[in-house]
């Protein structure tokens, strides 16, 4: 099937050829060989005819093609002076195979050689002249306008679809770029709601802790209000860190692998506040990620438990087989813990962290408390195993 096509210099092109054709065909009439009738005003109409068709040649290739055939039978029946075969009907050919209707070109160029080549004998022409002489050259310059028509209109279909891998290319770029920078934002924003909600919370419990605390008990809500000092500035640091990359060219969240020994720290703020506090972590090998997720798992269940839950007593369990790695988190309370519209963006942030790393997450209310349970792979899927 032919596809229209239209360059932005089309339209010269076929004037060009208009012109062309006509100032052609009427010199080969005006040589005025052999013929029963000399050329006249008709016989030069007949070649502005033909070139005329040029203008329509990339609309109707195939039109062109049938009227440029019945024009040069035409002319011949009208006994007008002999113009050849080849020559009249060259730029027809050439603009149908150019358009993709090669076979129709090959028949009609067949065609029209057969008929002519047959009349000219039967007129009483030489037949080794016309068969042995002219034959081969009309053949040649037939074959040759129909090849070089191919041959234009595959270079175009090469540079065509060229464009569109180039145009795919950039927009798969595009969409990758895109992707890239939504990761980034996602984990960024994982980052500063585990990091800086945690240290607000610890914030806000050790302000209630200052405020009710007996009027004479001085040092502890000295100790109280250090801790509020203590967890501002942190968040504080975390925001100025998180701004200052936002303002650089980089883009890339900063490499943060808190690890499983980092969990005693975590949970001095709870306790510190009057909760029960109870760790247990197996000795286990896992990779940073792993140990990273794992520790941002914790963070965000102890967060959660000081916000809304009444509970008193918080167990963190971290256990580990050879190739798995499981991490619970349970507290006694019986707080709403789950806004009762949607979840969260910690619980979400929680299980993007879990899925991202093959792993499996759920959290769930039981009789005695809320339970966040987390089982991972030891190995991230992009870091090697130690040899």
């Amino acid at each position: 099937m032919a596809v229209s096509w239209r360059s932005p210099n089309a339209r010269f092109v076929d004037v060009a050829l208009f012109v062309g054709v006509t100032l052609v065909l009427s010199v080969v009439v005006s040589a005025d060989q052999a013929g029963s009738r000399p050329p006249d005003v008709v016989a030069y109409l007949w070649a502005v005819g033909l070139g005329a068709l040029m203008l329509v040649r990339r609309t109707m290739p195939r039109l062109v093609l049938g009227l440029t055939a019945l024009g040069f039978f035409t002319y011949y029946l009208a006994g007008f002076p002999a113009i050849g075969v080849a020559v009249p009907i060259s730029a027809a050919l050439f603009s149908a195979a150019e358009a993709g209707y090669v076979r129709a070109s090959v028949l009609t160029g067949a065609a029209v050689l057969a008929v002519s080549t047959a009349f000219r004998v039967a007129s009483g022409q030489s037949a080794s002249f016309v068969l042995g002489y002219e034959l081969a050259g009309h053949v040649a310059l037939i074959v040759a306008v129909i090849a070089l028509g191919y041959s234009v209109r595959a270079r175009r279909d090469i540079q065509r679809r060229s464009e569109q891998v180039v145009r795919l290319v950039a927009r798969q770029t595009a969409m990758e770029t895109t992707a890239h920078t939504r990761e980034q934002q996602l984990r960024l924003a994982r980052e500063l709601h585990d990091s800086i909600g945690h240290s607000l919370s610890v914030a806000s419990l050790f302000t209630d802790v200052a405020r009710e605390v007996d009027g004479t008990d001085d040092t502890t809500r000295a100790t109280a209000l250090q801790r509020v000092k203590t967890a501002v500035s942190d968040a504080m640091a975390q925001l100025r860190s998180t701004v200052a990359l936002l303002r650089s060219t980089g883009g890339e969240p900063p490499p943060q692998h808190p690890t499983l020994g980092d969990l005693h720290r975590l949970l001095e703020a709870p306790a510190a506040a009057g909760y029960d506090v109870t760790l247990t972590v197996d000795e286990l090998s896992a990779s940073r990620e792993v140990e990273a997720c794992v520790y941002r798992v914790v963070q965000e269940s102890v967060t959660n438990t000081m916000r809304h839950s009444d509970a008193s007593r918080i167990e963190v369990a971290v256990h580990g087989e050879e190739e798995t790695v499981e991490v619970t988190v349970h507290d006694n309370g019986t707080g709403t813990r789950l806004p009762r519209s949607a979840p969260g963006h910690g619980l979400r942030g929680m299980r993007e962290r879990v899925e991202q790393l093959s792993g499996s997450f759920d959290v769930h209310p039981g009789p005695a408390g809320w339970r966040v349970r987390a089982r991972l792979p030891a190995k991230a899927d992009d870091e090697p195993s130690p040899t």
